[in-house]
């Protein structure tokens, strides 16, 4: 008896030494919301970025009802230096673009409720002069479909409204590749008469572009933004950099996820309202925090198309069907490491410069996000990474390494300057210790073989930080298919194929694609 209350004490004493570093965590803890035009409720032809007015009321009417927070993006700031705590359930509303109906619908609303919120405005779009008109990424509109300066001066006197950049001329896509893509501003180097714009003319753009929206919405306000919403939620190291020593150390960016203490104030991540959602669609996303769909990969080889166009075309009308979230992309011209490569680099011959395209294509045409899947021999030559990154637009690197590894780190480091946000698939020669699954940072997981014995090691705690990889070449699809389901039963939603192969695997589609399990979460 005297062993069980020694034993109920310790716990006891181990549960009250831990109560204040979990509630250090979960008062700095909120999620962000990102609108963009709010139409009104007879709107035909929205954009899929758009929310009618009345189902933006209803939202807001519900947040407050079910008890949620809105907050500033002040109070976020004194919650990281050791003031106020956030309250529970604490939101941040955001509103992207500065089109009119942020002034006449949105602003009415947030009076209303009381509720704070951040506005973000694009210079070149507020520099046209009345009368004339705006190019709102392809389409043409009119001056007056944007706020007015007097508008946006009135908002900020009410206190409600914190004023961000948007950049002034970013939002919008450039020409980035030889085949004609045009990728987002901010990300992307210019490629004009056969050449791609270098480090420093890139950076000079940037700098230049964000000095100057800064300069413009304090000299129309008289206060200088200290936030810059990132255009298409696209932004790198070297683009944060520049926004801190600017005085915008706070970024916005399109990154799906909550927001803790240990998210960077220059890097927060928001929730896209999309499709303007009913309310109970709202309230559902909302309480799940938007619980992402299980991971679903397949590998493609480019070297091994008999041409690029026919290749890639026919690989991304498979995709398109098969509708998966994760395509690892080998980004080698050969099987050797050593060989040429389908990106501009200093390091390696390039084969062809098309990387890109396949990327580009693979994540606008069939929705999947792209994977590079690093060779082991590159994970050393961080210049080759940095021109990867430098020239191609992808989601996550594949690495043959463990979590926590060196060279890991470093690797991540010489692409993020260039290319971020950047997920990580780890795919070590043997299981990783326990331990390891903890420190995953929030869309990092573990790539196994889908064998017997590595299934076995693996509990069931782990499933959202590992995804099995089954082996064509050397397993029936009929077998791999009732392994999938079997493992779908066990909780374990997350694999793939390490190949793409063209035929005699319709039993696997089935049970791979997201397409046929949309309520898998």
């Amino acid at each position: 008896m005297a062993i069980l209350n020694l034993l109920r004490q310790a716990l006891l004493a181990l549960l009250l030494a831990l109560l204040p570093v979990a509630g250090a965590h979960a008062a700095a803890d909120f999620i962000a919301l990102c609108y963009h035009e709010v139409e009104s409720d007879h709107s035909s032809g929205m954009t899929a970025t758009a929310v009618r007015a009345g189902d933006l009321a209803a939202q807001l009417a519900w947040l407050q009802a079910s008890g949620y927070h809105p907050i500033s993006l002040q109070q976020v700031v004194d919650a990281r230096n050791g003031g106020a705590p956030l309250p529970e359930k604490a939101v941040l509303l955001s509103f992207d673009d500065g089109k009119k109906d942020v002034y006449t619908r949105v602003f009415p609303l947030l009076k209303l409720f009381r509720f704070p919120a951040v506005v973000a405005l694009v210079g070149h779009w507020l520099d046209v002069p009345e009368g004339g008109t705006v190019d709102y990424d392809g389409k043409s509109l009119p001056r007056n479909a944007f706020v007015s300066w007097q508008d946006v001066r009135e908002m900020q006197r009410s206190g409600l409204v914190e004023i961000a950049s948007h950049s002034y001329n970013l939002h919008r896509s450039v020409l980035a590749n030889p085949q004609g893509n045009a990728q987002p501003s901010a990300t992307s180097r210019l490629y004009a008469d056969g050449a791609y714009e270098a480090d420093e003319a890139y950076l000079a753009r940037l700098h230049a572009d964000l000095r100057r929206n800064r300069d413009l919405i304090e000299r129309q306000t008289g206060v200088a933004p200290r936030a810059v919403v990132w255009p298409y939620g696209r932004s790198n190291g070297a683009a944060k950099q520049l926004a801190e020593e600017l005085g915008m150390p706070i970024g916005l960016t399109l990154v799906d996820g909550r927001n803790t203490a240990a998210t960077p104030l220059s890097s927060l991540k928001r929730y896209l309202i999309e499709d303007s959602p009913s309310l109970q669609s709202f309230a559902e996303a909302l309480r799940q925090n938007w619980s992402p769909d299980p991971a679903r990969s397949v590998r493609i080889v480019p070297a091994e198309w008999l041409s690029e166009e026919a290749g890639l075309s026919q690989t991304l009308d498979r995709l398109q069907r098969l509708s998966i979230n994760i395509v690892f992309v080998d980004p080698r011209a050969s099987a050797d490491d050593a060989g040429p490569v389908y990106f501009p680099s200093s390091q390696r011959p390039p084969a062809a410069d098309v990387l890109n395209r396949i990327a580009w294509q693979v994540k606008t045409r069939a929705g999947s996000p792209v994977f590079i899947d690093l060779p082991q021999a590159w994970l050393t030559n961080l210049q080759l990474l940095a021109d990867l990154a430098r020239h191609v637009t992808f989601d996550g690197v594949r690495m043959p390494l463990a979590p926590g590894d060196p060279a890991a780190k470093a690797a991540l480091a010489a692409m993020t300057r260039w290319r971020w946000p950047l997920n990580v698939a780890y795919a070590p020669a043997t299981v990783p210790q326990p331990d390891v699954w903890q420190t995953l940072p929030a869309g990092d997981f573990v790539v196994l073989p889908a064998t017997t014995e590595s299934r076995v090691q693996r509990p069931l705690a782990t499933a959202r930080k590992t995804l099995f990889e089954f082996d064509p070449a050397s397993q029936p699809a009929a077998d791999i298919a009732r392994e999938m389901r079997r493992l779908d039963a066990d909780g374990f939603r997350q694999f793939g194929l390490s190949a793409f192969p063209e035929t005699g695997f319709d039993p696997v589609w089935s049970e791979l694609s997201l397409r046929s399990q949309p309520l898998l979460k």
